[in-house]
């Protein structure tokens, strides 16, 4: 059990890294603060979960530089893959978007993140973890067990509360989909000759979608419009029209 909590506790410290990493990229690259934490707490699950693999299956691959760097982009760009098809296949929202960069994979992965990730491989094994580790242990020695309890049931809080916000941000989705393309199909028909009570009967029907659409703009949370917000490259192929009333609305994109 030693070993499950200390690689916990690696899990929790590196997500925690990670979204530190994140963080202070944005700062130097777009000049402001964005958090890229996609759970409620300050963490980036996909750093923490590459930090245990790299120190699970890198290990016996330390001192040798250039396997660690090919290891380590291959499982990081695999976990992010992963990470990124299941999110569009269960939100129908694709969170980041490679399609601009060269040799990219369906906008999921490409191929200077996947260096990135490398080079990130290299300093983690080289310099990085040889000195964590030494807190890590120290902790997970004394109270590993007690940090396990506390921790995981926050995560575990933390993660439910953030599905069900995403659940909740896919039926707004559809939602203004629907009222959308109602919308759409009906402005097309105040185009064509029409008797006044019929044209009328539409146009109250328009008002009222209109209403109904910002009734569910309305129901956009917090938490939804910080994660839109921290993604500048999220699309969504089934419902980018819904997508794009939101972040209008709310002017979440710069």
């Amino acid at each position: 059990m030693k070993t499950y909590y200390f690689l916990f506790l690696c899990f929790i410290v590196y997500s925690f890294l990670g979204w530190l990493l994140e963080v202070l990229y944005h700062i130097y690259t777009q000049k402001r603060f964005i958090n890229r934490g996609f759970l409620y707490g300050p963490i980036c699950p996909i750093y923490g979960f590459s930090a245990v693999l790299f120190i699970i299956l890198l290990n016996p691959f330390k001192n040798n530089p250039i396997s660690v760097f090919l290891l380590g982009s291959l499982i990081a760009s695999f976990l992010e893959l992963i990470t990124g098809y299941i999110l569009d296949l269960l939100f129908n929202t694709k969170w980041w978007d490679y399609s601009n960069e060269k040799l990219n994979f369906k906008g999921y992965i490409c191929a200077r993140f996947s260096v990135y990730w490398g080079l990130i491989a290299v300093i983690f094994m080289d310099l990085v973890h040889p000195e964590v580790f030494k807190l890590i242990n120290f902790i997970n020695t004394r109270y590993g067990e007690k940090i396990y309890s506390v921790l995981f049931a926050l995560i575990l809080i933390d993660s439910v509360l953030t599905l069900n916000s995403l659940y909740e941000l896919k039926n707004i989705y559809i939602e203004l989909h629907d009222i959308l393309s109602e919308i759409k199909s009906n402005m097309d028909k105040l185009n064509r000759s029409l008797p006044y009570d019929a044209k009328t009967k539409i146009e109250n029907r328009i008002e009222s979608l209109l209403e109904m659409r910002e009734r569910v703009l309305n129901r956009i949370s917090f938490k939804q419009k910080l994660l839109i917000r921290s993604y500048p490259t999220l699309r969504s192929k089934r419902f980018s029209n819904a997508l794009s009333h939101i972040i209008e609305k709310y002017k979440l994109h710069k």
